[in-house]
């Protein structure tokens, strides 16, 4: 082993201090390797911190791109060369190596190699180092508007996407917010900016059909499925979309769990490829395992107003009454894009009384509150209205019922006049002491004014107590109501009012509970509830987050 050494020392020696056919000693030679590589690493180390400093802001040019490439792959060439030559240096013994083969590999390869590196090292100057990135309408097709909270959402998705922590991106936002838009739109960037090689675009139905969604995954790649099983045809997707480097599948309008595997798409991002999904709900995306959630927000009012005034063409000639009604009309669409185009499209030359008509109709379709629910809290808060309430709830409704925060005694408070006002459907829900309580009685009469006056909905439930009871006032209902003449004794008017619309309510058709499954009828009120446009309503989707 000493021996091995000294043999392999020596050699060291006269390899620096052998001449070639040149002329040029090899020590020289290897200067200059160590020179030109030292130079080339400095140069590669600057760039990729310059290019890391400007890729969210600007768009790396073409040259750029080339020479990181080359940079990278020289540098990993120049290493194994070094590996290589260590090898040839250390392995001979007397008998077995040619010390004139050696040089002349030595050299051969230091040559080729220095060749390269000065010619790197020589293009590293650029004259222009990056391009701005065009903004998002520059990718849009027709007439797009960029407003504050797309270009917030942007930017995060794009980070998210650049990301190799994330796999699955997933954009949450209200129906009309511009989800599917913006996501088509980022697309085009992602290929400008060549974060991805492939995008495919794909809209999940309503209710998931996974050939429909595998046909649109096929289209997009002209790829012919075979006729089989739907895991056959997965199969099929997924040996194509395994073999595709950079790509990008966006699913567009996910409204319940989809099975990724079930479709043909690849779980994985090992070769930078992400999956990018469209959702009205955020608790959809936990459902997926989104590893990063992103919220399109509503538009300011000042852009509402802009982009209506766009669509419904007001200008400065347009009538000051109809401009006002506009600006109420914009404000109403609470910050929906896609809402705000097609009323402000559907009014374009319109008179006045269309305008005022569509108002209301927003006033009431785009209510805060789409049920308002009215029990009383000692008979069912705990137990049948408190689970028809979270029934709803979780079916996506947008539901009030008081838990008693916003009552004011005896009497009505303004706040729960402003709710009820504010939905579109009330359920009341009689038990055998509803009338006991003032505030019921109170929300009662109010519920029947804005049914007769907003054309509101009502839904009596009566819960383990006969109409007749509350429609004769028997019972129950007759002492309490007795018990209400003599407490407001002053004020007669006050208790018939109540008495005459516990008999209107209750002629209204209802429903009646007495005994069995109380979840089963749950499910069916809210089946009902979600059926609701057979009864002529409009009511909005809203997003539970």
């Amino acid at each position: 082993m000493e021996d091995h050494h000294i043999l392999r020392r020596n050699l060291q020696e006269e390899i620096l201090t052998y001449k070639y056919i040149n002329g040029y000693p090899m020590f020289q030679i290897m200067e200059y390797f160590k020179s030109e590589k030292e130079k080339l690493i400095s140069n590669l180390d600057h760039v990729q911190k310059k290019v890391e400093a400007t890729r969210k802001t600007t768009k790396l040019n073409d040259a750029i791109s080339e020479w990181l490439n080359d940079a990278v792959k020289l540098t990993e060439e120049v290493e194994n060369q070094e590996i290589e030559i260590e090898s040839e240096m250390g392995t001979p013994t007397p008998d077995e190596y040619s010390f004139t083969h050696i040089i002349g590999t030595i050299y051969e390869l230091h040559c080729d190699i220095i060749k390269k590196m000065k010619k790197l090292n020589a293009k590293c100057e650029f004259e222009s180092f990056s391009s701005p990135i065009p903004g998002l309408v520059y990718f849009s097709s027709g007439n797009f508007m960029c407003f504050k909270s797309t270009e917030k959402a942007s930017n995060e998705i794009l980070e998210a996407l650049q990301d190799d922590s994330n796999l699955i991106v997933g954009l949450y936002g209200r129906k009309g917010s511009g989800k599917t838009t913006l996501v088509k739109t980022l697309a085009e960037k992602a290929k400008y900016l060549k974060i991805f090689n492939v995008v495919i675009f794909v809209i999940v139905p309503p209710n998931p059909n996974i050939k429909r969604i595998q046909d649109q995954i096929a289209d997009s790649l002209n790829l012919k499925l075979d006729k089989g099983t739907e895991f056959e045809r997965a199969r099929q997707i997924y040996l194509t979309l395994s073999n595709m480097d950079r790509m990008l599948v966006i699913l567009d309008d996910v409204r319940t769990k989809l099975e990724l595997e079930d479709i043909g798409i690849p779980c994985d991002n090992s070769e930078g490829n992400k999956i990018l999904l469209t959702t009205r709900r955020k608790t959809q995306c936990n459902l997926i395992g989104c590893q990063r959630k992103i919220h399109l927000g509503s538009i300011s009012k000042r852009e509402a107003w802009k982009l209506f005034k766009k669509h419904s063409s007001i200008d400065n000639e347009t009538p000051s009454n109809i401009s006002k009604v506009g600006h109420e009309v914009a404000v109403e669409c609470q910050g929906l894009p896609g809402r705000i185009k097609d009323v402000g499209t559907s009014l374009k030359s319109e008179p006045i009384e269309h305008w005022n008509e569509l108002l209301n109709s927003l006033r009431h379709s785009m209510a805060r509150y789409q049920i308002y629910i009215s029990f009383r809290g000692e008979d069912t808060g705990c137990s049948f209205a408190g689970y028809l309430y979270r029934a709803l709830c979780r079916e996506g409704f947008k539901t009030f019922m008081d838990d008693g925060r916003l009552e004011g005694g005896d009497e009505i408070s303004p706040s729960l006049v402003k709710m009820i006002e504010a939905s579109r459907l009330s359920i009341v829900v009689f038990s055998q002491n509803y009338a006991k309580s003032c505030l019921c009685l109170d929300e009662l009469a109010t519920i029947l004014k804005f049914k007769e006056t907003k054309n509101q909905v009502v839904w009596p439930i009566f819960y383990k107590v006969e109409p007749t009871d509350i429609r004769h006032q028997k019972n129950n209902y007759e002492k309490a109501l007795a018990e209400h003449d003599e407490k407001f004794a002053n004020d007669p008017e006050k208790v018939q009012r109540w008495r005459s619309t516990l008999s209107k309510i209750v002629d209204m058709s209802g429903f009646s509970y007495t005994a069995g499954y109380e979840y089963k009828f749950i499910q069916d009120m809210v089946e009902r509830a979600n059926n609701i446009k057979k009864y002529d309503l409009y009511l909005q989707s809203w997003d539970m987050d």
